[in-house]
C-alpha cells in the first residue's frame, strides 16, 4: 500500500470521527432552540405572593399546542401583556410569536394541604374539594353536622354548594337565607330546618358503606352523628329510680 493511500485513509477516518462529534455537540443546541408558534390564548395568574406570571398557548407548525409560563415583564417585551393595566393583549391571539426558552418559568409543583380523612370521605362522595369540607372542620363543626348539611345542601340544591351556608345558619341561628325553599313559615332553629330538609335516608351509613378507607373512619363519623344528637347531655336514664322492691312477708 502506497503512502498516498495510507494518508488518505487515515484522513477519511479522522473526518468521519470529526463528523461525529460535531452531531453529538450539535444536539443539546437544537434543544435550546427558540418557541415558536402562532398563539391561541393569553391567560394570567396571580400566586399567593401577588407574583403575575403569563400563560402563553400557541399552536407550531406541526399542529403540537403548548402552555408555556413567561413573567409579566417578558410577556409585556413581546406584546403579549400590558405591565400599565394588568391585562394580556388579545388582540395578539392568532399572531406569530418568539419565545427565548431561558425566559419560561417552570410550573410549581402543587401542594397538597393535609386533610382529615373523614373530610376526604366525605368530600368524595358528594363531589365537594376536600379542603373545604376540612375547613368547616377547623371552623369547628363535627364531622357529624358537617355530613347533615352536605346532605341538606344536596337536598335542596342537588350538589353541596349550600353546605357553608347551611353551617352558617346553625351558628347564628338565622335560616332567613334559605326561605325561598319553604312554603310556610322559616324554620327558626337547627331541629326544624333539619326536619324539613333531612331525610332519613342521609345518614353516615349510606356514605361510609364499601367506601371507608378504614373502620376508624367510618366509627369516627357514627360516632360524630351519635355524639350531635345526645350533645345536649339530657341522656335519659334506664332507671329512674322507681323500681319495685319485693314486700317483707
Amino acid at each position: 500500500m502506497s503512502k498516498t493511500k495510507l494518508l488518505a485513509g487515515v484522513l477519511l477516518v479522522f473526518m468521519l470521527l470529526t463528523a461525529q462529534v460535531g452531531v453529538a455537540v450539535a444536539a443539546p443546541l437544537a434543544q435550546d432552540a427558540n418557541i415558536t408558534g402562532t398563539i391561541q390564548d393569553i391567560t394570567t395568574e396571580t400566586d399567593a405572593n401577588g407574583v403575575t406570571t403569563v400563560l402563553v398557548t400557541l399552536e407550531d407548525d406541526q399542529g403540537v399546542i403548548q402552555t408555556v409560563r413567561i413573567s409579566d415583564v417578558t410577556a409585556d417585551e413581546l406584546g403579549l401583556f400590558d405591565l400599565t393595566t394588568q391585562e394580556p393583549d388579545l388582540t395578539q391571539i392568532g399572531q406569530p410569536v418568539v419565545i427565548d426558552p431561558t425566559t419560561v418559568n417552570p410550573d410549581e409543583e402543587p401542594t397538597e394541604e393535609d386533610v382529615h380523612p373523614i373530610a376526604a370521605l366525605l368530600a368524595a362522595f358528594f363531589g365537594e374539594d376536600a379542603s373545604i369540607v376540612n375547613g368547616y372542620h377547623e371552623d369547628g363543626f363535627g364531622f357529624g353536622v358537617i355530613a347533615q348539611a352536605l346532605w341538606m345542601s344536596q337536598n335542596l340544591n342537588e350538589d353541596a354548594s349550600s353546605a357553608g351556608l347551611i353551617l352558617e345558619a346553625k351558628q347564628s341561628g338565622d335560616y332567613s337565607e334559605f326561605s325561598t325553599f319553604f312554603d310556610g313559615p322559616v324554620p327558626s332553629n337547627w331541629g326544624q330546618f333539619k326536619k324539613e330538609v333531612l331525610q332519613k335516608k342521609n345518614n353516615p351509613g349510606v356514605i361510609v358503606s364499601g367506601q371507608a378507607d378504614t373502620e376508624t373512619d367510618e366509627q369516627q363519623l357514627q360516632d360524630e352523628q351519635s355524639q350531635q344528637k345526645n350533645g345536649n347531655g339530657h341522656g335519659k336514664e334506664k332507671n329512674n329510680g322507681k323500681g319495685k322492691g319485693k314486700k317483707d312477708k
